[in-house]
């Protein structure tokens, strides 16, 4: 696999009942191309997912809040509901947004990006729950697998997390390095 060092860093935010793929899959694609991946645990650095896999995360967010990040990552799934409410991760996206580095989120979690007030009248993608299409009501919102609109980068949903975890990978590397890699993913382009 392509494993150059692009020499930039991501964080990845995993609270308890994360949606296992939407972490997992962006996690390993942007490793393959060499991004220093950093997943932060919320309370524990064991973090249990929405289906019961347990994850040890790199560290506490508390302890990696100050560090200079390319980008952040935020999972969906019952966790977005935790991490709307998380005022270290608020302010990260914040001034991550502030700064143009990359803001992302899968699923449920636009919510979030949304409590930070990085959404209004950008286009997004997210899951399709009445609940989650209210909190991102300021946004304008499409029925895409993936968005990408300018830094922010949006997943509908599970069976999107390949392909927002490309998304991700090419906002960083470039389309010609990410083809590469779906091709010896075996990823059907």
């Amino acid at each position: 696999m392509d494993t150059q060092n692009l020499n930039k860093s991501i964080l990845v935010v995993a609270a308890r009942g994360f949606e296992e793929v939407e972490l997992t899959t962006p996690v390993d694609i942007l490793r393959r191309l060499g991004v220093r991946v950093c997943v932060a645990g919320i309370d524990s650095r064991q973090v249990a997912g929405a289906h019961g896999l347990v994850l040890m995360s790199d560290g506490f967010l508390d302890d990696m809040s100050e560090r200079e990040w390319d980008g952040i990552v935020i999972p969906g799934g019952p966790a977005a509901w935790t991490l709307r409410q998380n005022l270290t991760v608020i302010r990260l996206v914040q001034l991550l947004h502030e700064k143009g580095k990359l803001v992302s989120a899968i699923c449920a979690a636009p919510m979030v990006l949304a409590e930070a007030g990085v959404l209004r009248g950008r286009r997004i993608t997210c899951y399709p729950a009445p609940d989650v299409l209210q909190a991102v009501a300021a946004a304008q919102v499409v029925e895409d697998q993936v968005v990408r609109d300018d830094n922010i980068i949006t997943g509908r949903g599970p069976a999107a997390a390949l392909d927002f975890g490309y998304a991700l990978a090419e906002y960083f590397a470039g389309a010609e390095r990410v083809a590469h890699l779906k091709s010896e993913m075996c990823y059907k382009i």
